[in-house]
C-alpha cells in the first residue's frame, strides 16, 4: 500500500492528557473565532495543531499503539473545541466516525492505517450527494478492475475532506454489501473544491468532491458493516460528537450572553435598578437558560458514560440504551444551542446584533448544525420504542 503525505504526530497518552491539549488549544483558538466566521477563513493551521498534538490519535486502538480514550473524553474534547470554534470541532467528526471502520478489516488493514492515524493522517468524508435521493442512494458509478475498483461521482458535505489524507465514501460491492472506500487525497482525478457557502459553520469546508475514474486499492477497502455487538458499540461516537459540538455552542452562547449583560446593557427605562443584570425579568429568563443548558449537559454525560459501558459489556442492550441516550442528548443539546442562540438577543438588546460584535455566529452555528440530521426523526423513534416498544432499526440514525 502507497504511502501518503503526512506529518509526524505526537502521541496522547491518556485521558487525562488529551483533555489537558484540548484545553489548552482551545484557549487559543477562540481568541480569533470571529475573525475566521467572518472572512470565512479555513482553520488549517489550527487543524494541524491539534493533529501535531496528537488529537486525530488518541482514539486508536492500544492495541496498536493508541491511547483508545474513553468517549466521554471525546465528548468532552469536542464540547470544549465546540465552544471555542465549533467549525473546528466539526471538521475532526468524521475522522472519529470512520476510524472504527478500520477494525472491520483485516489485521494488515487496521495496523497500517492506525499506525498512519497515529503519524499525522486525517479521515475526511465525502459519501452524501447533493439530489433529491435518501442519502444512501448514491449516484456514483463505481466498478471493479484488477486490484482495486474505479470510481466517478460527485459528493457534497464533504466535511473534513479539505484536510485530509484520507477521504472516504460509501459503495456497494459485487454482491450489493456495502463498503467504505478509502480514496486517497492525492489519487488522480480526485478534487475537493471550497465551495461550502452556509449560513453557520462557514470554516468547515463542507462542499464538493469530485472524483473521476478514481482507483482505490482493495487494501483500502472495508466492509461498512460488522455484525455483532462490540462493533455496533464501536459505532456509537459518530452522533454523540454531534451532541458534544451543540453542547459548546450552547455554552458558549450563555458566556457571552452572562458578558454581555453584565458589562454592556443599560437598565430598560422601567427597570428599578441601576444595572440591567438586575432586571428581575433578565435574572428569571437567564435561570431558565441555564437550567436548559446544565440539563444539556447531563444528558451529555450520561450518554457517553453508557456508550463507555456498551463498549466495556457490549450487548445487544447497553448498544440500545446508549443509542437511545445518545438521541436524548441529540435533542437536548440542540436545542439547548438553537433556543440559547436565538434568546440571547431578547435578553441583550438591538446593540449585541453589531456585525462587529460577530455574535449572530452563534445563532448560525448552532441553526446550521442543528440541520445534520433531522431531529423530529429522534423524537419519533424514542416515541415508538417508549410508547410501543419497537426498536429503532440498526441503520436508523439516532
Amino acid at each position: 500500500m502507497n504511502e501518503v503525505p503526512h506529518s509526524t504526530a505526537s502521541f496522547i497518552t491518556g485521558d487525562a492528557e488529551a483533555r489537558a491539549v484540548v484545553e489548552r488549544l482551545a484557549a487559543e483558538f477562540r481568541a480569533d473565532a470571529r475573525q475566521r466566521d467572518q472572512s470565512r477563513s479555513l482553520p488549517a493551521a489550527q487543524i494541524e495543531q491539534l493533529t501535531q498534538a496528537g488529537f486525530f490519535g488518541m482514539s486508536v486502538p492500544r492495541v496498536h499503539g493508541g491511547a483508545e480514550v474513553s468517549a466521554a473524553t471525546v465528548a468532552h474534547c469536542f464540547r470544549v473545541l465546540a465552544a471555542a470554534d465549533p467549525s473546528i470541532a466539526q471538521i475532526p467528526q468524521n475522522h472519529f466516525c470512520w476510524l472504527p471502520l478500520l477494525r472491520n478489516g483485516s489485521a494488515a488493514q487496521a495496523r497500517f492505517f492506525h499506525a498512519r492515524v497515529l503519524a499525522g493522517d486525517r479521515i475526511g468524508n465525502a459519501h452524501s450527494e447533493d439530489t433529491r435521493k435518501r442519502p444512501y442512494d448514491h449516484e456514483h458509478r463505481l466498478r471493479r478492475v484488477d486490484g482495486g475498483w474505479r470510481m466517478s461521482g460527485r459528493k457534497f458535505y464533504s466535511t473534513g475532506a479539505l484536510f485530509a489524507q484520507w477521504i472516504p465514501f460509501i459503495g456497494n460491492d459485487e454482491a450489493g454489501r456495502p463498503h467504505m472506500f478509502f480514496a486517497a487525497a492525492g489519487s488522480p482525478g480526485l478534487q475537493v473544491i471550497d465551495d461550502w457557502s452556509g449560513m453557520g459553520q462557514r470554516t468547515t469546508a463542507s462542499g464538493t468532491t469530485v472524483f473521476e475514474d478514481v482507483f482505490v486499492a482493495d487494501a483500502q477497502v472495508f466492509p461498512f458493516v460488522a455484525e455483532g455487538a462490540a462493533n455496533k458499540a464501536r459505532m456509537l461516537l459518530a452522533s454523540l460528537i454531534h451532541a458534544a459540538i451543540d453542547q459548546g455552542i450552547a455554552e458558549e452562547v450563555l458566556a457571552d450572553a452572562r458578558a454581555w449583560i453584565r458589562e454592556q446593557n443599560r437598565p430598560w427605562i422601567d427597570n428599578p435598578h441601576e444595572t440591567h443584570a438586575e432586571e428581575p425579568f433578565v435574572i428569571q429568563e437567564f435561570g431558565r437558560h441555564a437550567v436548559q443548558l446544565r440539563t444539556a449537559g447531563l444528558s451529555l454525560r450520561h450518554a457517553a458514560d453508557l456508550v463507555d459501558a456498551a463498549r466495556a459489556e457490549p450487548t445487544e442492550d447497553s448498544v440500545l440504551q446508549a443509542r437511545l441516550a445518545i438521541a436524548d442528548a441529540r435533542l437536548n443539546c440542540g436545542n439547548a444551542a438553537t433556543t440559547l442562540a436565538d434568546r440571547f438577543f431578547t435578553l441583550t438588546g438591538a446593540r449585541a446584533t453589531l456585525e462587529r460584535h460577530g455574535l449572530d455566529r452563534h445563532w448560525r452555528n448552532a441553526r446550521t448544525h442543528s440541520l445534520h440530521d433531522p431531529l423530529r426523526w429522534k423524537l419519533f423513534h424514542l416515541g415508538n420504542y417508549h410508547l410501543n416498544g419497537v426498536v429503532p432499526g440498526a441503520r436508523t440514525y439516532i
